[in-house]
């Protein structure tokens, strides 16, 4: 028995609640606990857990001005928000990667996120994770 495992229990499918939730993100970047109830931020707290494919997979059919809101909130959720320390989890690296496969990643993205977050594995994730 010398593989012991961590159990982390699994995030609520994203949903429309999510994206409405993004939303008032999106629209109160700069205020006070992003202009969440606590209802609200509990809800985006249990869905940043969700993994990289149920990510991108919820982004896909959104447009990429909208994806790019949605990494902006999510770069700001982290650092102004508590039980958002995410590391190399954090949701932003896949909507950053979906895209980057469209082809439609904006050259002052990077700028923006590394200048409103203080986890260095934003935007592009872990290296080992890429190679």
């Amino acid at each position: 028995m010398d593989d012991v495992g961590n159990w982390e229990p699994n995030a609520p499918p994203l949903s429309d609640v999510h994206r409405e939730v993004l939303d008032v993100v999106i629209k109160a970047l700069s205020r006070p606990q992003l202009g969440l109830s606590a209802e609200q931020q509990d809800s985006i707290r249990q869905a940043v857990r969700a993994s990289a494919e149920s990510w991108t997979d919820f982004a896909q059919s959104q447009s990429s001005s909208v994806v790019v809101n949605w990494i902006r909130a999510l770069t700001r959720a982290e650092m102004v928000l508590p039980g958002f320390e995410l590391g190399a989890r954090s949701p932003v690296i896949a909507l950053v990667r979906l895209l980057k496969q469209r082809g439609e990643y904006p050259d002052d993205l990077t700028g923006w996120v590394k200048a409103n977050t203080d986890n260095r594995f934003l935007p592009y994730g872990s290296l080992l994770d890429r190679l």
